[in-house]
């Protein structure tokens, strides 16, 4: 019995597929390969390691690195930080990109594809253009603090690039177009027709916001949150030139491999990263079981 035309069309999809998939599969598989087995040896010739075992086997699994990571009081640090930050980026990512996700998708104006350009901007540079951008901005001889030092007469502001409220401004703007995006799609595929139903029978434009469109919009919110989440955890070039007076984990990481050439370390930390962020994705999947994530 020969297959029908969905049959073949579907074969097809998968033949065309299967070199992305090999290759997303050797980026996961061929890493987790390298970091899982060095993550559970201790780097030899490190605070005071022997350089070399005695009898010269291999030395035995241990995790001692893990156990590392919540025993030193700089790496806990390290998580939190970049846990508040995150999040902290995440909800502000929300907030300030829903108004312009629902009028690209709602609306027809003047200058709509200017404002699409300029919130797709920050995908054109990188994490270290946008820290420069932000000292700029934010640094102890800034714009901002210059142009306040002349309405005021003290430099307000000045050097706050360098503190985590500088470091949330910096990472908001490089997710900008990660939220606007997935927000403008969410938007796209919502019933405008139980708004103006909802209006016609008398509800305020608050109560619609409440009760029809952000219950609508919740597997939207929720992806966009864990997608900014996860992007902020992970992100170092804005952190490498800003993070001066807290430790993030992306920086950690590289200075353990770099600086103290400690690679086991720096594997256990890189998994408890990705640990963190998987988990975090999964609990916000759970939060909406049984609805659609959607992605810009």
């Amino acid at each position: 019995m020969s297959a029908g035309p969905r049959g073949r069309n579907a074969w097809v999809g998968v033949l065309l597929c299967l070199p992305l998939g090999l290759f997303l599969l050797a980026a996961f598989v061929a890493p987790l390969a390298g970091l899982l087995p060095d993550s559970l040896h201790a780097t030899p010739g490190v605070l005071g390691r022997p350089a070399a075992a005695a009898n010269g086997d291999a030395p035995a699994a241990t995790p001692v690195n893990y156990a590392r990571a919540f025993r030193a009081s700089g790496e806990l640090a390290a998580f939190r930080n970049s846990l508040v930050l995150s999040l902290s980026v995440a909800a502000a990512s929300i907030v300030l990109c829903l108004p312009p996700a629902w009028m690209l998708a709602r609306h027809r104006f003047p200058g709509r594809s200017a404002l699409r350009t300029i919130l797709a901007l920050p995908l054109t540079f990188s994490g270290v253009i946008v820290g420069f951008l932000a000292i700029l901005v934010l640094g102890r001889l800034g714009l901002l603090p210059a142009v306040l030092r002349v309405l005021t007469g003290r430099p307000l502001l000045a050097g706050s690039a360098y503190t985590l409220g500088g470091l949330v401004a910096a990472y908001v703007y490089f997710e900008v177009p990660r939220a606007t995006l997935t927000l403008e799609a969410a938007f796209g595929r919502l019933d405008p027709d139980q708004e103006r139903a909802a209006a016609t029978l008398g509800a305020g434009w608050l109560a619609r916001l409440w009760r029809i469109t952000l219950p609508q919009l919740w597997p939207a919110l929720v992806s966009t949150l864990a997608v900014t989440f996860a992007a902020s955890m992970g992100s170092f070039g804005v952190a490498l030139i800003l993070a001066r007076k807290l430790q993030l984990v992306p920086l950690a990481i590289y200075t353990e491999y770099t600086g103290f050439l400690d690679s086991g370390y720096a594997a256990a930390l890189c998994l408890l990263l990705a640990g963190t962020t998987l988990a975090a994705a999964g609990l916000l999947r759970w939060l909406t079981r049984g609805d659609e994530w959607i992605y810009g």
